[in-house]
């Protein structure tokens, strides 16, 4: 198998002998052609870069609703949705009230989530108040 040859600048494969690379025009020197290279110069790669950005909730200021509140409504009537009616959540609301609060699991998981304090109004705002 006849040795390869590459150009020390571009890293383009080049025949024996030749004064002057093909590809960008640089002089190829004596040592270079006398040593064969196994493998091309690779360029750099460009690293990817990464943006994080907040969601738009993350910015808005608390909820005006009470948290107490929602948590009274959601413990007594959760499975009517009035929490979901009281943020104005009004679709969710009618879900629960038209399905008993989606067969009870609605405001067992609501319960915890205001609870926790990572319930929010129709605004995506949380509720932080008691």
């Amino acid at each position: 198998m006849a040795a390869k040859y590459f150009c020390p600048n571009c890293g383009t494969s080049l025949e024996q002998g030749v004064k002057f690379c093909a590809n960008c025009g640089k002089s190829i020197q004596e040592t270079t052609q006398q040593q064969p290279v196994q493998q091309p110069m690779q360029q750099p790669q460009a690293q990817p870069v990464v943006v994080v950005q907040q969601p738009v909730y993350a910015q808005q200021p608390p909820s005006p609703h009470s948290r107490g509140v929602a948590l009274i409504l959601c413990i007594f009537l959760g499975y009517l949705g009035l929490h979901r009616f009281y943020v104005g959540n009004v679709g969710m609301g009618l879900v629960y009230l038209f399905t008993l609060g989606i067969f009870g699991f609605g405001p067992f998981i609501d319960f915890f989530s205001i609870l926790f304090g990572s319930f929010r109004d129709i605004q995506g705002r949380l509720l932080t108040e008691w």
